[in-house]
């Protein structure tokens, strides 16, 4: 062998190898968020990365190729979550309703699927989770055109006060987040906020004697 083939075999030998980036099937990561927030709403954070690959039939490596940790998992859990409420929100946000209807129904939006899960258990993450108590926080303060939109709407047809959108939507997300992430032993959530919205609504409603001297 000559001088240049030798060179050329020693330089292919010492090219660093190439990762082939592993693609993850959607169908695959949908399942573990699906059994994940399963498991979450029995045994809340405790439940473990082992029982999600149990209840799937795959190995526990398995899960860690798609989510390196539970707290990755989470934040995809809640993203999920946010995704599918911002989703109902538009479509209620068009329903052929009164448009006070309209608002409460956006504003306490939550898709069926989620409605079993007590969302105070979120409190942990302040300590445990911090990452993804961030996102929480995050999605309370994002996509809130539908509800802008439906406030204007309110405002401009008489049906709801002159009030401060910005303040509103502070006073909501607050609200909203000391259900979320605060320990609160009166009721369920969904009572809660129920509860939280009637008092929005009852002050934010034009009242009756307002429109007829309007």
């Amino acid at each position: 062998m000559n001088s240049d083939g030798f060179r050329a075999i020693m330089e292919t030998k010492k090219r660093p190898k190439v990762s082939k980036e592993v693609k993850i099937p959607m169908d695959l990561r949908n399942r573990i968020i699906t059994t994940a927030s399963e498991l979450y709403q029995k045994t809340g954070l405790q439940f473990t990365m082992q029982e999600v690959a149990t209840a799937l039939n795959i190995s526990k490596k398995t899960i860690y190729t798609v989510y390196p940790s539970k707290e990755s998992l989470l934040i995809d859990m809640i993203d999920s979550l946010f995704a599918d409420i911002h989703r109902k929100k538009t479509e209620l946000a068009a329903a052929p309703i009164p448009i006070e209807d309209r608002i409460r129904s956006v504003i306490v939006a939550m898709p069926e699927q989620y409605a079993a899960l007590d969302f105070r258990r979120l409190n942990e993450l302040e300590d445990k989770y911090p990452a993804a108590a961030r996102r929480v926080r995050q999605h309370l303060t994002e996509n809130w055109e539908p509800t802008i939109d439906l406030l204007e709407e309110g405002i401009a047809s008489g049906k709801i006060r002159p009030v401060s959108i910005p303040i509103l939507k502070r006073v909501i997300t607050a609200s909203i987040e000391s259900l979320l992430l605060e320990e609160n032993s009166e009721g369920d959530y969904t009572e809660s906020l129920k509860t939280m919205i009637d008092i929005i609504m009852n002050g934010i409603r034009r009242r009756e004697d307002e429109v007829q001297h309007k």
